[in-house]
Order: C-alpha cells, then sequence, then structure tokens
C-alpha cells in the first residue's frame, strides 16, 4: 500500500491534466458542433416559417381575385399558347371579338393567378387551386394530400399545411379553407349547397427551390464562423498540452513502466485460485486475493486489518494446529492440514515467513488449498472399490449357489410331478420350490446390490420384497429397537425393478435405525394402497391424482430441525459423524422413487422422530392380468438329440432327467474336453447344444466356437450362474443362440430347449 501511494504522488502533472484537456476539446467541440447544427435548424425552420407565411399571403390574393372578378369580367386574349379552360367553356357569353377580329376569352381568377405566377417564377412557381367537396371539373378534384386536407378543414382546422418531396424536390403543402358565396352556389344548382357552406379549399403549392438562395447563404456563414471557433479553441488546447508534454515526458514514462509492473503483480495475485493472505507480525490480515474473499463472503476492504483466526475461524485467538505460528516461531515453512467446520471443507494450509533485513519475521504469506473434494473422490473411489470386491465376491458366491439350486430345483419338480398333487409329500416339495424362489430372489438382490445386473422394470408386488428387507434387517438391528411391520397383502402392482425396491426400504430403515441406536426407539413400516385425491395435491403432494402404493417409514428417533430437513436429499449430506456414512442413502432412494413417477415427503419434529411417505403409482389390473395371461401356456416337449454339458454332475442329471421326461434324446458330460470330441466323431447326430459357460479346462465359449466351426447351424443354449463377462449382445456375437440364468425350473427349460429347436426348423 505505501508503494502504491509513493506511485500516486509521483505521478507525471501532464498525465493528470492531459486527460482533462482532452475532456475540455471534446466538449468544446461537441457545443461548437450542436451549435452550429441548432443554427442551422433555425435557418431552416426560418425558411419553412417563410415558405408558410408566402402561403398564407398567396391564400390572400387568391381570394381577393376571386372576390374581385366574381363581381367583374376579365378577358384574354386566345392564342395557340392559350385556349380557354374547361370551366370556361360553360359560359355561354365567354367570348368577345374586338373591331380588328381578335377573339377574347373571358378567365377564371384562379387561371388568372397561375398565369402570373408562371411569368413571375422562371418556372418554379406557386401553384394554386380550388378544390371543393363537390368538383365541377377535373381542375376541382383533389389528390390524396389534398382529400385528407379537406378533412381536416371539415374536422375544425383553420389551415393545413406539410413539407413534402414531390418529384425529388421539397414543396410546402398547404391548404386553406373557402365558403361557398352565392356565385358558387349559382355555378351548382343541382347541389344542397347554401351560401356560406365549406365549400372546399384553396390548394397552394410552394417549391422550397425558391428559397434555396436564403438556405445556402444562411448555412456558409454559420459553418464559417463555427470552424473559425474550432481552430482557435484546437490551437489554445494543443499549445497546453505540448507544454505539459515537455515538461513531464521523463517522469510519465517512468509511472508508465511501475504501473504496468503493479497490475501484473495484482492480476497474478487475483488470479490464483487458492486461498492467499499477506499478514504482518500480529497475524493482521494486509493483503487478500480474490478467492479468499468468495470463500469468506466478503470484500478485500471488509477484511484488510482483522486477524485471520479471527477471519476464517471466528475465534479470540490463533488456532493450536496454525501454520502461521510455527512460521514465526521457527521462520520456515510449515504446511499442515486443517478441517474448517463452519465451511464444512478440507484445507491443505501452508505458512511462508516474509524476512526483514535485520533477519527478523516481519509477515507471513499464508496460503490455502481447498482439497474437499479430492478427499470425496478419494472416499468414492475407497467405497468404489470395496464394492467391487464385494460384487467379486458375490458373483462366485452366486455362481456356485445357482448351481446347487439347479440341482434342488430340478430334482423337487420331479419328485413332485411322480407324487399325487393330493400328497402331503406334493404339499412339502411344493413348500421347497418356495423356499428355492426365494433363494432366486435371494440371489438375484445381492447381484444387484453389487451392480452386477441391470436394472428391469415389470409390474411386481412389493410386499413380498418388503417383506424380505425387514427379514434382512431383523438380524442387523440391536435388540432395543422394536420392529412393527403393517403390510397389506391386497395392494396391487406397481413397475419397478425389484432390486431398487429393496434398495428403497433397506436405504429408509437403515436410516431409521442411525437416528434410534443410542436410546432404542419403535421402526414402524407399513404398506397400503391410497387414493390421493385433488387436495392431497393441492397441499401437499406433488402428484396426479390417482391410485398408489404408499410405503411408511417411521421411528421415534432424535427427530431433525427445519433446517435440516431442507437438505436431507442432497448427496452427500450426512448429520453423521466423521465416518458415520457418505450421505448418499436418502439421496438414492429420492433419485430412485422420482425415477418410478412417485415422490417422497418426509415429516419430523425434533424429539419426537421422523416419518417417510413413499408413493408408487399403481398399475392397472388388467395390464397385470394379460401379462400372467400370455405366461401361461403348455409345457412344449419334443423327440430330437440333445447334448448336456456341465462340469457339475447333479446339474447334468437334473437336466438330463428332465429333458427325458419331454421325451428328447440326452447325451450329456461332466467333461468339456470328451463332449467336444464325442461331437467331432458324429457331427450330425446332435439337434441341439446346452452347455454351461464356466467350466474347467475347455469353456463354454471355447465348447461353442469348436462345435460352430464344424456346424455353423448348430442350435446354442448356454446357460450360466453368473458372468461379467458374458450378455446377451456377447453371446449373439458367439453365434449361441440363447443365454439363460441358472437355475431354471422345469417349464423355463422346456420352453428354452423348444424355442431354440422351432427356430431351427423355421430357418430350414
Amino acid at each position: 500500500m505505501e508503494l502504491e501511494n509513493s506511485a500516486l504522488s509521483k505521478q507525471p502533472f501532464y498525465f493528470r491534466l492531459s486527460g482533462i484537456i482532452l475532456i475540455q476539446f471534446f466538449t468544446l467541440a461537441f457545443l461548437l458542433l450542436v451549435a452550429l447544427l441548432a443554427d442551422i435548424r433555425h435557418g431552416r425552420e426560418s425558411v419553412r416559417d417563410l415558405a408558410v407565411s408566402v402561403a398564407r399571403a398567396t391564400v390572400r390574393e387568391e381570394m381577393l381575385f376571386r372576390n374581385f372578378f366574381c363581381a367583374t369580367s376579365l378577358y384574354h386574349k386566345v392564342s395557340k399558347d392559350f385556349t380557354p379552360g374547361i370551366a370556361e367553356v360553360r359560359q355561354n357569353d365567354r367570348d368577345i371579338i374586338a373591331p380588328d377580329g381578335t377573339i377574347y376569352t373571358a378567365i377564371s381568377p384562379l387561371r388568372l393567378m397561375d398565369v402570373v405566377h408562371q411569368a413571375t417564377s422562371g418556372g418554379r412557381h406557386i401553384r394554386t387551386a380550388i378544390k371543393t367537396f363537390q368538383p365541377l371539373d377535373a381542375r376541382e378534384i383533389p389528390d390524396e394530400w389534398e382529400k385528407a386536407a379537406l378533412a381536416d378543414l371539415r374536422a375544425g382546422k383553420s389551415e393545413v399545411s406539410e413539407f413534402v418531396a414531390q418529384e425529388g424536390e421539397s414543396v410546402l403543402r398547404f391548404m386553406s379553407p373557402v365558403i361557398a358565396t352565392p356565385g358558387c352556389v349559382a355555378r351548382r344548382p343541382g347541389t344542397t349547397l347554401k351560401e356560406g357552406d365549406l365549400l372546399g379549399g384553396i390548394s397552394v403549392l410552394v417549391p422550397m427551390g425558391l428559397f434555396k438562395k436564403q438556405w445556402v447563404a444562411h448555412d456558409r456563414s454559420a459553418i464559417a464562423f463555427h470552424c473559425l471557433l474550432m481552430l482557435l479553441a484546437m490551437a489554445c488546447l494543443g499549445w497546453c498540452f505540448v507544454m505539459l508534454h515537455r515538461r513531464d515526458a521523463a517522469l510519465y514514462k517512468s509511472q508508465r513502466e511501475m504501473q504496468k509492473a503493479k497490475n501484473q503483480l495484482e492480476k497474478t495475485f487475483d488470479a490464483i485460485g487458492d486461498i492467499i493472505t499477506i499478514q504482518n507480525h500480529d497475524m493482521r490480515i494486509n493483503r487478500i486475493n480474490r478467492a479468499g474473499c468468495a470463500v469468506i463472503g466478503a470484500s478485500e476492504q471488509d477484511l484488510i486489518g482483522k486477524y485471520c483466526y479471527e477471519v476464517f475461524r471466528g475465534v479470540p485467538n490463533p488456532c493450536p494446529e496454525c501454520p502461521g505460528t510455527h512460521a514465526f516461531a521457527e521462520k520456515k515453512l510449515f504446511t499442515t492440514r486443517i478441517e474448517h467446520e463452519n465451511l464444512r471443507k478440507t484445507f491443505v494450509v501452508s505458512a511462508t515467513p516474509i524476512v526483514g533485513d535485520n533477519g527478523e519475521v516481519e509477515g507471513i504469506v499464508h496460503y490455502a488449498r481447498d482439497i474437499t473434494e479430492n478427499l470425496n473422490l478419494e472416499r468414492q473411489l475407497r467405497q468404489a472399490q470395496k464394492m467391487e470386491s464385494l460384487g467379486t465376491l458375490a458373483g462366485g458366491i452366486a455362481h456356485d449357489f445357482n448351481n446347487i439350486l439347479s440341482a434342488v430345483l430340478g430334482y423337487t419338480e420331479l419328485a413332485k410331478g411322480r407324487v399325487p398333487p393330493e400328497s402331503p409329500v406334493a404339499k412339502d416339495l411344493a413348500e421347497v420350490l418356495k423356499a428355492c424362489q426365494r433363494a432366486i430372489e435371494l440371489i438375484r438382490q445381492i447381484l444387484t446390490f453389487s451392480r452386477q445386473r441391470e436394472q428391469e422394470y415389470l409390474p411386481l408386488k412389493v410386499q413380498s420384497i418388503a417383506k424380505e428387507a425387514l427379514k434382512l434387517l431383523r438380524s442387523c438391528i440391536p435388540a432395543n429397537i422394536e420392529m412393527q411391520q403393517r403390510i397389506d397383502d391386497s395392494c396391487g402392482h406397481v413397475i419397478a425393478d425389484p432390486s431398487q425396491i429393496h434398495q428403497v426400504v433397506m436405504n429408509l430403515c437403515t436410516n431409521a435405525y442411525h437416528a434410534m441406536r443410542d436410546k432404542g426407539g419403535i421402526l414402524e413400516v407399513s404398506l397400503e394402497p391410497f387414493e390421493l385425491t385433488d387436495l392431497d395435491v393441492r397441499n401437499k403432494i406433488v402428484l396426479a391424482p390417482g391410485h398408489y402404493l404408499r410405503l411408511t417409514v417411521s421411528d421415534t428417533g432424535t427427530g431433525m430441525e427445519p433446517a435440516t430437513l431442507e437438505r436431507i436429499f442432497d448427496p452427500y449430506f450426512t448429520t453423521k459423524g466423521k465416518g458415520g456414512g457418505t450421505g448418499l442413502g436418502l439421496s438414492v432412494v429420492h433419485g430412485i422413487v422420482e425415477g418410478m413417477g412417485g415422490t417422497i415427503t418426509v415429516y419430523s419434529e425434533v424429539g419426537r422422530g421422523t416419518t417417510f411417505h413413499v408413493y408408487l403409482p399403481a398399475v392397472e389390473t388388467d395390464a397385470v392380468m394379460n401379462i400372467e395371461t400370455v405366461s401361461s401356456v403348455q409345457i412344449p416337449s419334443g423327440s430330437e438329440r440333445i447334448l448336456v454339458v456341465d462340469d457339475e454332475e447333479s446339474v447334468v442329471t437334473v437336466e438330463k432327467r428332465i429333458l427325458e421326461s419331454l421325451g428328447y434324446q440326452v447325451v450329456s458330460f461332466t467333461d468339456s474336453a470328451k463332449a467336444r470330441d464325442a461331437f467331432i466323431a458324429a457331427p450330425q447326430l446332435f439337434d441341439l447344444l446346452l452347455t454351461d459357460m464356466s467350466m474347467p479346462g475347455v469353456t463354454g465359449e471355447e465348447l461353442v466356437a469348436a462345435l460352430k466351426a464344424i456346424r455353423p447351424d448348430l442350435p446354442v443354449l448356454m446357460c450360466t450362474g453368473f458372468s461379467e463377462r458374458m450378455n446377451d449382445a456377447k453371446a449373439r456375437e458367439l453365434g449361441i443362440g440363447r443365454l439363460v440364468m441358472k437355475p431354471m425350473t422345469f417349464i423355463d427349460l422346456a420352453r428354452a430347449v423348444r424355442a431354440m429347436l422351432d427356430k431351427k426348423e423355421e430357418q430350414e
């Protein structure tokens, strides 16, 4: 600041005054130009006023001639250049023959005036004409401007004038009213015209070229006068400027260089995106860059002179971990990491001492970089790595468990088909099948949780998924939290992905558990059909009226304040302490519910708990019934020869028995290499390949490639308990007709095999 004030005090005098001189010059030039334009305009206005006065005088002359010649007669010699007009033709006593034989004809007052003006104006003459509302001949018929002027006269105006362009020349159009005289009435016997009525108007056309000399003379004198004033002013100002420039040229150059260096330093200081402050020996802020002002939310003027710890932390003394204190004491750079509770950010802070010539620390340069986003990205990366490891583990478990379920499901269905439906054994086997279906769904949920399966939206009932999620939660929630559930089995269907419904229930219940884990309480979950009315929509819910499913999760925990409620669905917002969570749970729930066309509301009071309501659109019953009806078809069968390959002996056995019970001929192998050799020996013997994908030695992909190289038309049905690499698109590229997930039920296996064989027959 001292350097800046010194530079300003040494600023060249001419540099400060030259701006004033330039301003005065341009101001004077502007004023002279305005005065010149005003003078020229005033001259033009004066000439226009003169033209209007001439027009008025012409009207008065016209009226005098008209009144005079209405009572007397005026004749003009007839020649080839002057013939009787149309109006004169109607007069019986128009012509007079002189003793010498010369013919004289009577003329009208207007024509007389026209002759006079032509004779005195040298071609640019003032034209006059009577224009009436009831014209007797073509001369009295008004043009468009005259029609408008006559309308204004009839409306009560005393005269009408306007400057217009006509044939490339500016002219004055003027009209004054004409009152009917006895002569006018006599000449119009067939009209209702009476003496004293408005007959029309005298139209006058005055060429502005008649006044050109006056314009030119005035403009020349005005321009010459103002140019002389401008030259005098320029000479005076130029002399002053040259004198000042000679006196202070050297000082100006020096000041310019100093200002350039100062501006460059200021731009560099403010261009740094991290927070930088320059502090004196007692940690008062002398300078702060733009980034620092933005983070604090105040201007530089408001912050200069305040203590660093007062501005950034709002405390009366330096912080224990303050790097500035260490920099002053140790006279060297000190760096540390600081978590700012008020800003909810983490900074890497450095303090560099400013050492004077005497070796003492005069101040410090304080530098702070926001690393909050980097830390969040690191946490997300660690979480992603954990989820990836969990997904790999879940995939391996799912693969082995699906093979086990394939055997259990297949043998159970075979056994159930051998006992009478009314047998107690049949009922027991039916319960085993239900348990298998629950296990299948559980595996699917695990795969979905580990992000190994894409969302699949289909009509489903939420009841079973909610109950399954609550069973999983019960084992994780401590005994001091009581769980209550009210699941209405009459709830209809919704269009949703099962894994997402599971995730919504789990996240909401986990959030409720965290609110009660210290003191315990009651966690209540309910699911019921709900009818949204117009009143509900107007008051609180942003949805269309109609049928919905309402999932309610409530707790008796600590509750939330209004300020917290406004942010609970923001990503990474959490009320938990460090390590308590990522703050993504409710944000994910909100995104899932909104994506399904529903909404979520929350009500909470401090000390009285929180209640979440999730509204999901219900699906019409007919649509679901149509889906179920299409799925109910007869179990297909056949007699073709099928090659079955799987490294699990129990899976091979059960698949072989199911297919043989349907009439197929089955050759099975648990060794994929032996299956390949058997096919090579008799490639035309088999109609279909049913193979597992993950097998030791020769994998399913390699087996398919080897067999397809011999018989490209061979239908292939590949089964897998889990795969990260294989999908429908890749299966089609390998020539695999269909990729199915284990375990398959009796009916699913029958349909898949028959569909592949029928497709081959259609192609043939």
